[in-house]
């Protein structure tokens, strides 16, 4: 009877030492000292040695939490109604929950597997393709991004609303990213610029550009004089 109230209080003071550690991580780095931790969380020094032997058992664990719950809204959101709007809303949320975290920023750019061994990695990633999978089929982000594309600009995007937030707009930087992977689009042509891609003003079919020179508007010489005649008539 009396272990069930000992474990309750256990899993209590975890709790309260990562939301500590996770304050002090972000607001100080990895040098801020254990002792410090502890009296963030209201406990003794040595009630967060039991539960975390060395300061970066307690650092890997703290980024291992919030990749979890990271995780669990990427899952959550891939069902969603409006695919567009789950992906882009997704990256606006990690990107305004992470980047004052240099930690959580580093390991969202690397390999989650150095993390442990859970298949955060693999669970991030499957999810994140999923969201990015349904919001390209509703044609909301380019065809030719990937997941490494979009992990990288979310990183990237971090780093500017950490630079710009002090005087900027909140998400202004973040939004100007995810810009970045909307469908390029002007008057009648669609542009996909990984494959300098546009679409002819006559008759709307696609074509390459040439990648020099002044930009084509017609995919031949019959839409080419089409529009010619067409302009002569109006």
């Amino acid at each position: 009877m009396s272990g069930r109230p000992q474990r309750a209080d256990a899993r209590r003071n975890r709790e309260r030492i990562l939301e500590a550690a996770f304050e002090a991580f972000a607001a100080d780095g990895r040098l801020v000292p254990l002792d410090d931790i502890a009296r963030r969380a209201g406990v003794g020094a040595g009630t967060v040695y039991r539960h975390f032997p060395t300061k970066e058992a307690l650092f890997q664990a703290v980024v291992t939490d919030r990749i979890e719950r990271i995780v669990d809204e990427a899952q959550a959101l891939v069902r969603a109604e409006e695919p567009g709007e789950a992906f882009y809303g997704f990256l606006m949320w990690v990107v305004e929950r992470a980047m004052f975290n240099h930690a959580l920023c580093d390991a969202l750019a690397a390999d989650l597997r150095t993390l442990d061994a859970r298949g955060l990695e693999e669970q991030f990633g499957s999810a994140l393709e999923e969201l990015l999978r349904r919001a390209q089929s509703a044609g909301e982000v380019r065809p030719d991004v990937d997941v490494d594309d979009v992990r990288t600009l979310m990183v990237g995007a971090m780093l500017m609303e950490r630079r710009r937030r002090p005087e900027g707009s909140p998400g202004r930087m973040t939004a100007l990213a995810c810009d970045a992977l909307r469908p390029v689009t002007k008057g009648d042509e669609t542009l996909s610029p990984e494959r300098n891609e546009r679409r002819c003003e006559v008759c709307g079919k696609p074509f390459t550009s040439a990648p020099t020179g002044r930009p084509a508007r017609f995919c031949g010489t019959a839409c080419r004089q089409k529009a010619h005649r067409r302009r002569k008539t109006a």
